[in-house]
């Protein structure tokens, strides 16, 4: 119970950390989705900026361009009033300019429209401010932004615009300028919305400086303030740490790329782009609280969900609890009990026998050999409802000190007093008896067949497994030899070490090659060998001749019959073949085909390819079977003979009338051939019941267009009796014994 209970609320201890760590999981992926959506919406406003951007600047070069070449053209047809004139008109209409002025290459102003004031200008090329900007421009085809100033006459912060005009040589004739007011920079940078957390920042790439920031509580100093590219993280050391790139391959492809900074102490996100023209970078400042706001909310509502699932899981594995906690005397119970009869089951047995280790007593097993049969007749259910039946009068008449018990399926255990003793002996058989009496009396219908082995402690097994296992195989000894009950004895366990032995040395047999077959003649009723039976023989280096009938059972336990029916098949038909090259009259070859032999899947197969190897026609060779065949699976064993048959191969029906179901099978089995069982031919000259069997086979077959063969004719007699009721195939030691394939061919050139 403590198990159950401990490892149920492990589970629950997992689920938690399985629900704490999947909602760890959720809650990094929302705070990836989060940040990529602020990330997104960031480098989209960049790069709607950064265009227009480069629009208006585009623009105003353009304009600087077509302006001052309209001054240098007309210098010379125009007054200076009229040109002053023109420039006004085009500030007019350029809200966003402050003035223009053209400067020779010396950096004195030429004409200057009238919103300025003379006394303020100065010489471009002398003052400190603006000479290395103008020295820039005279180099430059490009428009070129000066440092951003304060114009006291305007009480305006201007960006500086300059475009070096040249003539047909490329040489710099003139200097036009302009400058743009900053505080109509929304009109041409189009931001929309600027806090002191979210604001557009535009930077010189040449020296750093801040031309512009929408930030409108920004302090003065921002358009002043240098190294802004080292304050804004755009440092290569940075922009490789985040994004994998240098800051020359991003200026080269101008992409919008993200990255995480620390302005005065607090996270944003900046987005950047580069404008290769003007060499100047756009860049986009947002804080990351609203981001974190966002994912506070996200992580309060996942947790309440949590912790809301968290609660129902608690309730649920508590009322799981105490619902095992109900059931666990009848488990405990079910761990000791067999489910279907309540008997104890093997685990009670175990500690039965742990307990009485210090006395003598006996292990009687009990096996109900038709069992099987039964389930496969009338059902499981049918089989269930016999062994509870049983179980019940095991019960009912073992009363202490005997202690029932069900080890398996079809298998009871009773631990008695040592049944050593006679008086004991005879009280447990008794009690035994009258058991199976009562279930029978009761159950008329389908009686139990059944089989006891009986084994002593410690005589017979000093441990629960050998003291089984000696019940076990003096229970097998019990079916082996027809007996209800055998008790364990020495003769026992050397059958056991026999048939131990004998699969030891199937296992040598096979790889040394030491089977050979024999063959005995089958005859007509003019004496003339017309068919032979092909017999495995085996003779073994240390167990000397080996009967079939012990090694064919045992090698069909242990599964060996598939190694041995393909060397049967292979040598039979290979000396057959030999055979035939030496008669004149055409030959049939007997072969013995065991149950499972006959149910591999290779069977088939390996059959054809020795008959076509040896160039055997398939019509000459014999398959013999046993009703054993049919108990199971009957549809397909008639299906499997039908597919050799269609080859021309035959089947003959060995030790017929031997069992219960013989007639009523041959009605539907496709059958070539009956052998009349050496049991009715032994006592054909004595026994009228077997004369008459004999003589309904005969006719049986007769009726079905199927040949008869008699085997174990032995006598003359025999043979004229059966040749009388119409017998015409014969064999037996009357005629030939089993021989070798060469003195079959020798009997071949004398026959």
């Amino acid at each position: 119970m403590a198990l159950i209970k401990n490892n149920l609320w492990k589970l629950f201890c997992f689920l938690l950390l399985g629900g704490l760590v999947l909602l760890s999981v959720l809650l990094a992926y929302e705070w990836r989705n989060i940040e990529k959506e602020y990330r997104t919406s960031s480098q989209n406003r960049v790069e709607f900026s950064a265009q227009a951007l480069k629009s208006t600047l585009r623009n105003k070069e353009l304009m600087l361009d077509l302006i001052g070449r309209d001054i240098v053209t007309n210098n010379s047809s125009s007054t200076n009033t009229s040109l002053i004139k023109n420039l006004n008109n085009i500030l007019l209409e350029n809200l966003v300019s402050t003035g223009f002025g053209l400067f020779n290459t010396h950096g004195q102003i030429l004409y200057f429209s009238s919103n300025l004031d003379a006394s303020t200008i100065v010489n471009l090329k002398e003052n400190e401010r603006t000479r290395d900007n103008f020295a820039r421009t005279l180099k430059s085809n490009k428009m070129i932004l000066g440092k951003t100033y304060y114009n006291e006459t305007l009480q305006e912060w201007i960006i500086p615009i300059r475009k070096s005009l040249r003539n047909e040589n490329a040489e710099v004739i003139a200097v036009m300028t302009s400058g743009m007011a900053i505080s109509n920079g929304d009109k041409y940078l189009n931001i929309l919305s600027s806090t002191q957390d979210d604001y557009l920042l535009i930077i010189r790439e040449l020296d750093g400086y801040i031309q512009y920031s929408s930030n409108k509580s920004a302090d003065i100093a921002s358009y002043t303030r240098t190294q802004a590219k080292q304050f804004f993280g755009l440092l290569d050391a940075e922009l490789v740490k985040q994004l994998g790139k240098t800051k020359q391959a991003l200026k080269s492809s101008e992409e919008v790329f993200s990255l995480i900074i620390d302005i005065q102490g607090k996270p944003y996100i900046t987005s950047a782009k580069f404008d290769d023209r003007y060499q100047l970078w756009t860049l986009s400042n947002r804080a990351m609280q609203p981001i974190k706001s966002v994912f506070y909310w996200k992580v309060c509502w996942y947790s309440f969900i949590y912790l809301l699932i968290c609660t129902l899981l608690y309730f649920g594995f508590r009322f799981i609890a105490r619902a095992e906690q109900k059931r666990i005397d009848e488990l405990f119970y079910l761990s000791r009990n067999d489910d279907l009869t309540k008997l104890p089951n093997r685990k009670a047995l175990r500690d039965s026998f742990e307990a009485k280790k210090g006395t003598s007593f006996s292990l009687a097993i009990i096996n109900i050999t038709n069992l099987r049969s039964m389930n496969n007749r009338f059902g499981m259910e049918y089989g269930d409802k016999a062994i509870k039946a049983y179980a019940a009068m095991l019960q009912a008449t073992f009363a202490a000190p005997y202690l029932v018990f069900r080890n398996s399926g079809n298998e009871f255990c009773i631990i008695t007093p040592h049944l050593s003793d006679e008086q004991n002996r005879h009280t447990f058989e008794q009690i035994l008896a009258s058991s199976i009496e009562q279930y029978e009396t009761k159950n008329t219908e389908r009686p139990l067949n059944m089989s006891v082995g009986v084994a002593n402690y410690p005589e017979h097994g000093i441990t629960k497994s050998k003291l089984v296992r000696s019940a076990h195989l003096a229970n097998q000894w019990a079916k082996d030899t027809g007996q209800w009950l055998c008790h364990y004895h020495a003769g026992i366990k050397q059958a056991y070490l026999r048939r131990l032995k004998v699969e030891e040395r199937l296992n040598v047999a096979l790889s040394e090659q030491s089977f050979s077959m024999a063959y005995q003649c089958q005859v007509n009723e003019q004496g003339k060998i017309h068919a032979m039976e092909a017999l495995i023989r085996w003779h073994d280096s240390e167990l000397g001749m080996v009967s079939p009938a012990e090694f064919i059972a045992i090698a069909e336990q242990s599964d060996l019959i598939f190694k041995i029916g393909d060397f049967v098949l292979a040598r039979s038909i290979s000396e057959f073949a030999t055979m035939q090259q030496h008669s004149d009259t055409p030959l049939e070859l007997a072969i013995n085909i065991s149950v499972m032999q006959f149910q591999s899947s290779a069977f088939i197969p390996k059959l054809l390819q020795s008959i076509e190897a040896h160039n055997v026609a398939p019509h000459s060779i014999i398959l013999e079977i046993t009703e054993s065949l049919f108990m199971d699976n009957l549809e397909h064993v008639i299906e499997t003979i039908l597919s050799l048959k269609s080859r021309g191969i035959r089947f003959s029906m060995d030790d017929f009338g031997t069992g219960y179901s013989s007639l009523s099978l041959l009605r539907r089995l496709p059958i070539d051939e009956l052998k009349i069982d050496k049991s009715f031919v032994d006592d054909i000259l004595i026994d009228p019941k077997s004369i008459s069997m004999v003589q309904s086979i005969i006719a049986i077959a007769f009726s079905h267009n199927i040949s008869v063969i008699a085997e174990g004719v032995e006598e003359q007699a025999q043979f004229d009796m059966l040749v009388d009721i119409g017998c015409k195939r014969f064999q037996g030691y009357y005629f030939y014994k089993p021989v070798n394939a060469t003195s079959v061919i020798e009997y071949l050139q004398a026959n």
